[in-house]
């Protein structure tokens, strides 16, 4: 967005047309920030134009139009929205309960049980309705930072519990980064202190190629940040409450993995893979033709 004044009348107008959409917090932020380049870009041809201020504003408002137009008009793409949300939390649920049933044979040689499919679904809904309606809630970049330094305090006692010793250091560069899969994955399974470092790396860089626009690249850093690791607290406070160590484990690398792919799966790149896959089956069906 231009970076100039705010416009408190342009500020207002696009706070009284989100107000009633039904999309969730990330959709309506990211929603004002698009439309708000547009109004500020406008205004600023105008004014280049030498119309007055008052009368620039104005003529942008109009022409942008009417608040309850608008409002109809967003609110009745909602199904198609509500929709692909959907479709990628089914898809994210699927690859988590795979993740869950193979996992333990690769990692430590353990047969399928059942709980292998329990524990993930168990997880899956927690985590879910976690995301959904607290953790992504969270969209100020501000909040996201202190909110994180307590969160990342904790790891660090985390790790410092794991080795029974006081935190050096050496210690924690040692473990930010590695590529040593018998760190990588241990009996906490992909939950080690290098591979949620690992994960986080990946995030970032997913925020540095997104093709987002209207968010700064660096407050999208901030937030993702803070839905990651919040998750992975709240994956260590439930892992405390299950019945056995192998619950404990396999709900923490199901709430783990579902963290990290929420963060590197966006909605619009949802959509692109879903109408990719749509032009292939439908390109496959008339060759059958």
């Amino acid at each position: 967005m231009s970076k100039q004044v705010s416009i408190k009348e342009f500020d207002s107008y696009i706070k009284k047309i989100t107000k009633e959409l039904r999309l969730d917090e990330i959709e309506k932020k990211e929603l004002e920030e698009e439309w708000k380049q547009h109004l500020y870009d406008h205004y600023s041809s105008l004014r280049r134009d030498n119309v007055d201020e008052k009368e620039a504003i104005e003529a942008v408002i109009d022409q942008f139009g009417p608040v309850k137009m608008l409002q109809e008009e967003v609110n009745q793409t909602y199904p198609s929205s509500m929709k692909n949300h959907l479709f990628k939390e089914v898809l994210i649920g699927i690859i988590c309960i795979v993740a869950s049933i193979i996992g333990p044979g690769i990692l430590i040689g353990a047969y399928f049980q059942p709980y292998f499919i329990v524990a993930p679904i168990q997880a899956l809904v927690v985590a879910y309705f976690i995301h959904r309606f607290i953790i992504k809630k969270q969209t100020y970049w501000m909040f996201s930072i202190i909110g994180f330094i307590p969160i990342y305090v904790i790891f660090l006692q985390f790790l410092a519990q794991m080795y029974g010793s006081p935190l050096t250091l050496e210690l924690y560069l040692s473990e930010i980064f590695s590529l040593d899969w018998n760190r990588l994955a241990g009996l906490n399974g992909l939950y080690e202190f290098p591979t949620l470092h690992m994960f986080w790396y990946i995030i970032l860089l997913a925020q540095l190629v997104s093709g987002n626009n209207y968010v700064s690249v660096w407050k999208r850093m901030c937030n993702v940040t803070f839905h990651y690791w919040a998750m992975l607290l709240i994956a260590l406070v439930i892992a405390r409450f299950q019945s056995s160590a192998e619950w404990s484990v396999i709900s923490m690398n199901v709430i783990l993995l579902y963290a990290f792919l929420q963060q590197v799966i966006s909605n619009q790149q949802f959509i692109q893979w879903k109408e990719k896959i749509n032009r292939l089956v439908a390109k496959s069906r008339k060759e059958e033709n």
